[in-house]
């Protein structure tokens, strides 16, 4: 699929949970290969995943999303040592570190949010600690805090 997707030299390439469900050895060589080709085509490639593991392999860019709203934009390597909004911070706590084991991994407290009847203002503050009145209430804009890394949050 991804050799037919590419065959036409697209100047964009979407991919949608491409590695879901394969064994690390072939999402390795899946994801090399794609770098490969999106290199010799010259094209733009979208990956959209939840495991942020291939994100950090592939992407210069990530863009976290949170009950279908942008939580966060930055670069790859900013994102991963400086993570701003609240959700970004408990999903990289939530990754297991061989250099520092732990006994228990922190966990996302509350549920994921319905998306027919989601929350009003901040998707993410009935789960957020750092939660003010405002995020109950107004949706907060995606905002640049510092150099090509936009949060929407109401904490900047």
């Amino acid at each position: 699929m991804i050799a037919m997707a590419l065959a036409r030299r697209p100047s964009i390439f979407i991919a949608d949970e491409i590695t879901t469900a394969l064994d690390v050895t072939i999402q390795a060589q899946i994801l090399h290969l794609m770098r490969e080709i999106r290199d010799k085509i010259d094209a733009s490639t979208l990956i959209i995943t939840h495991d942020l593991s291939v994100a950090a392999e592939v992407a210069d860019r990530i863009a976290v999303m949170y009950g279908g709203n942008v939580a966060e934009i930055a670069s790859t390597r900013e994102l991963f040592e400086n993570p701003m909004h609240p959700y970004t911070r408990m999903l990289l706590k939530a990754i297991p570190n061989i250099s520092r084991p732990v006994e228990r991994l922190e966990s996302i407290p509350g549920t994921v949010p319905e998306m027919i009847n989601p929350p009003t203002g901040c998707r993410f503050h009935p789960r957020c600690k750092f939660a003010k009145k405002v995020c109950a209430s107004e949706v907060p804009r995606l905002k640049e805090v510092r150099e090509n890394h936009e949060v929407a949050c109401h904490l900047y």
